[in-house]
């Protein structure tokens, strides 16, 4: 399969970085850059050409590469140089041919089903099966808070102002909505099942909270909560979202890591009193290093945890270890993620383990 490369920026970097590294069937039969500059030169062992150039290779596919500008160069060459629509693709079509090469001989039956899957559909972010199919939620206004919200169950939950993925259907502002997806039985990226979850008057820490929901479903038998979530734009949503529930929620605007600073903090810094019932953590990478800064509440306590493995390559490994070393029983979600977000998944084609749950 011949791929002619469109752009020689950091994505197309970390792209032939894989690529060099990986024993694939992939062969790129040129590269093309818009910048006048840049053709003439040498990227990759490739010389640099310019579009007009397009006529004369012989390639499969053209991948556009590019940080920004996706949509123009696409349209550059759909319409300007009238390549076939069907050969225009994005790095996610290429990244899928490189690990259907590496895995198809794979005898991991959630592996092959995935393959299967990837024949007729895209790789996706988080789910490589949708098990149940993307919500369209109406968006309402708050007019006395100025704050928009969406109704989840009988609660309030607020967005902020300026949140981007807000659009307008049938004349009504709306909200996509992955929740079903996400947290169905058989995803991937689950944080719950018959063993690990919120029980009656459990002190809980969401960390990673992002729109509060994970934790807004058991606000009420929940005795305190703590949520983390680092990104000011979330703050003050929800600070409304649990408006009514100021008595038992701390809301820590903060990353959760391994260290007291203006932008990180600590459970051993937050949990005065060193109780805990259920964690959840999805924080961006930072789970190994929160752990590791947390063996005493591990030890001390009977923890419930369901730990974001995913985002790093041998995140599971590690929070496997710390668990396992602080007397916990581990096991893992369903099914597999492709972290596409990893700007190193060009070099390691991973599928990798999304939640690790763990008990004593």
């Amino acid at each position: 399969m011949r791929f002619l490369l469109f752009g020689t920026g950091n994505v197309a970097s970390q792209v032939m970085n894989g690529i060099s590294q990986s024993e694939s069937r992939i062969e790129i039969a040129g590269v093309i850059d818009n910048d006048e500059k840049k053709q003439g030169g040498v990227f990759w062992g490739n010389p640099v050409k310019g579009p007009e150039s397009i006529g004369e290779i012989s390639y499969d596919y053209i991948c556009i590469l590019l940080e920004r500008g996706y949509r123009e160069v696409y349209n550059q060459l759909l319409y300007g140089y009238h390549v076939e629509q069907c050969r225009l693709v994005n790095k996610f079509f290429l990244l899928k041919q490189l690990m259907i090469n590496k895995y198809q001989d794979s005898s991991d039956q959630d592996i092959c089903a995935t393959l299967a899957y990837w024949g007729k559909n895209n790789l996706t972010f988080f789910n490589q099966f949708e098990f149940a199919p993307m919500q369209i939620e109406r968006v309402f206004w708050d007019t006395d808070h100025n704050m928009p919200y969406i109704l989840y169950g009988d609660k309030r939950l607020y967005y902020p102002r300026g949140y981007s993925g807000f659009f307008v259907k049938d004349e009504v502002l709306c909200v996509n909505s992955y929740r079903e997806m996400e947290q169905h039985t058989n995803s991937p990226h689950r944080y719950l099942t018959s063993e690990i979850y919120i029980k009656e008057g459990d002190i809980v820490v969401d960390a990673g909270a992002r729109e509060g929901d994970f934790a807004l479903q058991f606000i009420d038998k929940i005795k305190k909560l703590y949520l983390f979530e680092c990104d000011p734009g979330w703050i003050r949503a929800l600070e409304m979202t649990y408006k009514d529930y100021r008595d038992k929620v701390v809301i820590i605007p903060k990353m959760l890591s391994d260290e007291v600073s203006d932008e990180t903090t600590t459970l051993s810094e937050v949990l005065a009193d060193g109780k805990v019932d259920f964690i959840k953590m999805d924080i961006e990478g930072a789970e190994v290093r929160a752990l590791q800064a947390s063996s005493d509440l591990l030890k001390e306590n009977s923890v419930r945890c369901a730990i974001c493995c995913y985002h790093k390559e041998n995140d599971r490994k590690e929070i496997e270890q710390i668990l396992l070393s602080n007397e916990y029983e581990c096991s893992t979600s369903n099914g597999y993620v492709v972290f596409i977000a990893d700007t190193d998944i060009f070099r390691t084609l991973d599928f990798r383990k999304g939640v690790v749950y763990a008990k004593k």
